[in-house]
């Protein structure tokens, strides 16, 4: 019983020390054998025990969500643990019909369609997709321009795999198997970074940041349109010239409620378009806050009845302007669950009435349909991301698709206070560098704002909870990866094999039935 408890111990403190933001990434290729190894030893509540082991895994990640929503908190840490519980079920029962090797291969099948379920139902929570947990080891993951971050899921699994047979039986065979696993990827990173092409030869351009510091709590509260713009000017006016293509403000950075059809005739942008007159080839981005009227019979699932007996939307959005006014807003696609939209509102109506309200508009928000595509005068295509969207690769990837040269996020990474959690989202975004092979640029409101150049690297970093405006130079890009192209093929390809195995569990069950009956 001691010996089971240490290796319920042993796993999350090993995957909570592999995890970022600490460069210990490699700790994640050996995180999941004691729970394998629990297995072997466990003839009774084996389930519970493993889920206590990743409980604690889930806590010593991501306890920072407390500081944004307790409850909020404690049901993630919950429904999270369980769902990781479901490929170490599915792997101890397809070990008792068909042996251990079969049961490891399911226990990897499976964990890779939790991950890819995680990335595009309703309760999408891909933080601790393990693909993630090498982000603080950029050198060691360019092939993810192949793969995706499901690429590293798999290196992980397929090593844990290995290593845990290395231990039940230590031969010649398994130490090269495992030798192989761990170091091949790496050379292979390794002799990507170092042949890929140096951005010097090509055009570059000025992208001007401002970092407002606003406690995102009291912002919508306390701003007024001629404030908030007269703020925000100044600010970039600091670094802004003639030379500048794109100045970017944060998520919500503009507060007014402003409805999408006459977004032009708002103080707001009405005084931010007479400011841009200043900046003729100046290209702003924006968070704002838009909302929509149509009738009831155009009405979707998040509609809002107005007094009027009309129904609208509300959006997180970002707008793209110039000295002309607005000219195309994106609508916030990946929204956070519980937070920014309830799951199945249309099964579970009776949800909206428990949305978590962390300032400004609560209940669950419309989203767009399009992957949309920002250019400035020069025709630089810019992805605009708001948030919670930039640790979705394969929905990232649409928008370099739809000509994308560039990847901004707006954000607002102040909710959960100086926790690991702003470092998290600031080290996930040069997934997606790597991925698409694009610059990335974070326009943060309370977090870290900074550029990420194609191979991973993060420069010009600003200071936690601090006004600041920076300028970054970006070259754009038009080639597409293979991951670009195919996006989460792994995923896909988990899943089909997922159901295979599936059926042979079942059928296993019942061949074994017939044989002892």
């Amino acid at each position: 019983m001691k010996k089971q408890f240490l290796l319920i111990l042993l796993s999350p403190l090993i995957l909570t020390a592999g995890w970022p933001p600490f460069y210990t990434g490699f700790l994640l290729l050996v995180g999941f054998v004691p729970l394998l190894l629990l297995e072997q030893e466990t003839q009774k509540w084996f389930g519970l025990k493993v889920y206590f082991s990743l409980l604690l895994w889930n806590i010593g990640t991501t306890w920072w969500v407390w500081f944004a929503s307790p409850e909020g908190c404690i049901a993630m840490l919950l429904a999270n643990s369980g769902l990781m519980l479901l490929p170490f079920v599915f792997y101890r029962r397809v070990k008792k019909y068909f042996g251990m090797e079969t049961g490891l291969m399911a226990w990897i099948i499976s964990w890779l369609s939790m991950e890819y379920l995680h990335l595009n139902w309703e309760i999408a929570y891909p933080w601790l997709n393990l693909g993630n947990g090498l982000a603080a080891l950029p050198q060691t993951i360019q092939w993810y321009e192949y793969t995706g971050t499901l690429g590293g899921t798999l290196w992980i699994l397929v090593s844990n795999a290995l290593v845990f047979k290395l231990y039940l039986n230590p031969n010649k065979k398994n130490r090269w198997m495992v030798a192989s696993v761990v170091i091949v990827p790496v050379i292979i990173s390794l002799v990507i970074l170092f042949t890929y092409p140096a951005d010097n030869k090509g055009a570059s351009y000025k992208v001007v940041v401002v970092q407002p510091n606003i406690d995102p709590y009291q912002k919508f509260e306390t701003e007024d349109p001629k404030t908030e713009v007269n703020y925000f000017s100044k600010m970039a006016e600091k670094q802004l010239d003639s030379s500048t293509e794109f100045v970017l403000f944060p998520e919500t950075g503009m507060t007014e409620n402003c409805e999408q059809q006459y977004i032009n005739s708002s103080l707001t942008y009405t005084l931010l378009k007479e400011w841009l007159k200043k900046y003729p080839n100046l290209t702003l981005i924006s968070g704002s806050n838009t909302y929509r009227f149509f009738d009831s019979n155009n009405r979707t699932s998040t509609a809002r009845r107005h007094y009027s007996g009309k129904y609208y939307d509300v959006y997180n959005s970002s707008v793209v302007m110039n000295q002309e006014g607005v000219n195309d807003i994106y609508r916030k696609s990946k929204l956070v669950p519980g937070v920014e939209k309830m799951p199945y509102t249309k099964v579970f109506s009776f949800l909206e009435n428990y949305a978590i309200d962390l300032g400004g508009i609560s209940g669950s928000l419309g989203e767009d349909t399009v992957a949309r595509v920002f250019y400035s005068n020069h025709k630089i295509g810019a992805a605009p991301l708001i948030c919670y969207e930039t640790i979705f690769g394969e929905y990232v990837s649409e928008f370099v698709k739809n000509g994308a040269n560039v990847i901004f996020i707006l954000t607002n990474d102040g909710w959960w206070g100086d926790t690991p959690g702003y470092k998290h989202h600031k080290l996930y975004a040069r997934l997606r560098a790597i991925e698409n092979r694009r610059d990335v640029v974070r326009c943060t409101n309370t977090g870290t704002s900074c550029v990420i150049d194609k191979k991973g690297t993060i420069s010009g970093e600003t200071a936690w909870w601090h006004p600041a405006t920076m300028t970054y130079t970006i070259h754009p890009s038009s080639t597409l990866t293979f991951y670009t192209q195919h996006g989460d093929y792994l995923g896909k390809m988990a899943a089909w094999l997922f159901g295979i195995v599936f059926i042979m569990s079942i059928a296993g069950k019942s061949i074994s039935r017939k044989i002892y009956s």
